[in-house]
Parts: structure tokens; sequence; C-alpha cells
């Protein structure tokens, strides 16, 4: 006995159904970030305590031991961990990334009882203002030593400071030290840096907004450069690149349904910290870029390719300071 064969509508209907089904599971799930760094980008990662402060490392699995180092310093309310976009193109370029949080303070600031009240710009002048501002600095100071003897395989001779956000500040203002060749300052917070000090590099952008509500407009966040000394100095403008994606923090896992929609307020300001649509505000955190950094398809094509520019110069900037290699010119970058 035979069967009988579908006719040519059964069989459309039935792909149409199984594509249906396949729109209807969504994206698949991203993988975790520890098997796509050591399975598909060749990263080695790892951590230790020093002070009671988590340090995250970053580097190439391929690596030489006396490899140069880059200190991370994240931004208010995260972890080591964030800055993994940023730690990974340093890191692939042979640098050791070691990420840490100077204060548990900033870290918690999305925990606080300012956040929980929705005193956002209370919260921010605490963290940027004075008292933290030289706690902060004072802890990196109290780590740098202690770092150096848990990694004394490490070429300190040839060492960076990044920091984003409240990171950038404390970058900024420990570009005179001794121990640096070079400082990358992330979005800071308007502010005056030593004049006198490392070789500096300030990225920013035209939409860098602050979603804690202390600048009037992000070309406050050039403050920083205005002031660094001639010729030691260096603006990476990254044009339509929001506060959130300068983070270069991935996106945690669950979280690639949801979409931070390029706005315009802010250029790609929507999307709480705390898990919100744009425009809302999360239970972390205020609207706008911050601790979790910007979510998977938050930012515009343009804005990504922007951000592309800003690993290409800072890589090639470490690259000019720590190995003699020549200083990256041209757009989007400009000397003091």
């Amino acid at each position: 006995m035979s069967l009988a064969r579908p006719d040519r509508r059964t069989l459309l209907f039935t792909a149409l159904s199984l594509t249906l089904a396949g729109c209807a599971s969504g994206p698949p799930a991203p993988k975790p970030w520890a098997e796509v760094a050591t399975r598909e980008l060749g990263l080695s990662l790892a951590g230790f305590e020093v002070l009671g402060r988590r340090v995250t490392v970053t580097r190439s699995a391929t690596a030489a031991a006396a490899t140069p180092v880059v200190v991370y310093l994240p931004g208010l309310g995260q972890a080591s961990d964030a800055g993994q976009r940023w730690a990974t193109v340093w890191a692939q370029a042979g640098y050791t990334v070691l990420a840490v949080q100077p204060l548990e303070a900033d870290e918690a600031a999305w925990r606080s009882e300012l956040s929980r009240t929705g005193e956002f710009r209370e919260l921010g002048l605490l963290h940027y203002g004075s008292a933290l501002r030289a706690d902060r600095l004072a802890a990196l100071r109290r780590l740098l030593p202690a770092m150096q003897a848990a990694q004394p395989a490490l070429d300190w001779r040839h060492a960076a400071l990044a920091g984003y956000d409240t990171g950038a500040q404390t970058a900024l203002d420990a570009r005179g030290d001794a121990g640096w060749q070079a400082v990358i300052a992330i979005s800071p917070p308007a502010m005056q840096a030593p004049a006198s000090g490392m070789a500096t590099l300030v990225v920013t952008s035209d939409v860098d907004q602050d979603p804690l509500g202390l600048l009037h407009s992000p070309a406050e966040r050039r403050q920083a450069f205005d002031s660094l000394a001639p010729g030691s100095g260096w603006l990476l403008n990254l044009g339509g690149v929001p506060h959130a994606a300068l983070a270069g923090t991935l996106a945690p896992d669950g979280w690639h349904e949801q979409d931070q929609h390029h706005s315009q307020m802010g250029g790609g300001m929507g999307g709480g910290m705390g898990g919100g649509r744009g425009g809302q505000q999360g239970p972390q955190g205020p609207m706008g870029g911050g601790a979790r950094g910007p979510r998977s398809g938050s930012a515009t094509e343009a804005a990504q390719a922007d951000l592309r520019d800003g690993f290409r110069v800072s890589r090639a900037f470490l690259d000019a300071q720590l190995r003699g290699a020549p200083m990256p010119a041209g757009p989007p970058l400009s000397a003091r």
C-alpha cells in the first residue's frame, strides 16, 4: 500500500510553519564569555585578589610571560570583569590587562540607598566628588605595588594606566605618578588633570552624554584634554558612540533579546542599566549608559565603526608609548 505524496500547498505550509517556529524562538543564546574568549579569541582569563579587591587578568594565550601591562579601572557601578572589549583588543596586541575596581563603594553604587531612591544626581556628586576621588586615587596607589608583587613576571617597566568614567578620572589624577608610561582616559568627567605627566589619550564622542545629569554637554568631557601640557595629550573623538558603548563591556548572558535603541536624546542613551527598555529607569541605575555597558544591538552600525576606530587607535597609542612605534595621526585623533 503506497502513501499519498503531499501536494505543493502542504509542503509550502509546512515550510512556513517551521520558519515561523524558528523566528518565535528568537536569536540563539550567546555563548558564555569565557568560552568565546578562550576558544575563539585565543585569550587566557584568570583572576586573583589583592588587598581585598578582585583583579581580572586578560592576556593572549600565546603571549610570553614578560608582556607589557595595562591596568584598567572600570567605571561607576562596574566590577573588575567590565571593559572586556578594550581588554580583548589590548591583550590580542600582546599586553596583559589587569582590571581592578579600587573602591567597593564604586562597585556597589547601583545597590546604594541613593540609587534605590532614584537620587542619581546626588549619587554622581558623591562618587565624582573630592572625597571619593581622593580615596580612589589612594586605593590605586596601594594596589599597584600589591599587583606588581602578585604578578612579578610581567614587564612592569612598560605599563599603562587606563580607565573609563570614574576610572578615567583616577587615571588622569595619577598621570604624574611614577610607574606609568602612558594613560588612556575613556569618557572622563569634566575635570582638570595634572598638566605634567605621562603621554595621555582622552577618548570621548559627540554624544558622550552624562546619564547622571552632572554635565550640560558632552564637550565638557574634553576639559581634561585642554588642561594637558602641549605635546603630552591626544584627543580621540569617536563621533556617534554613546557613553554606554564607550565602556566596552559585553552584554551579560540573557540580555541578547533586549535592544538598546539609538535615541535622539543622547545618541543611544536609551536602555537602563537594570534591564529596562530605552527611556525607562531600571532597578539598578538611571536611564543611559553605565554600569553594565551596552547590550547586544545597542549601537548603530556607524557607532560600531567609530568604536572600532577607538580600539585601533588605543592599541596604536599603547604601541607608540610602550614599544616605540610611530604615533597614529589624522582624524579622529588630534594632538594637544
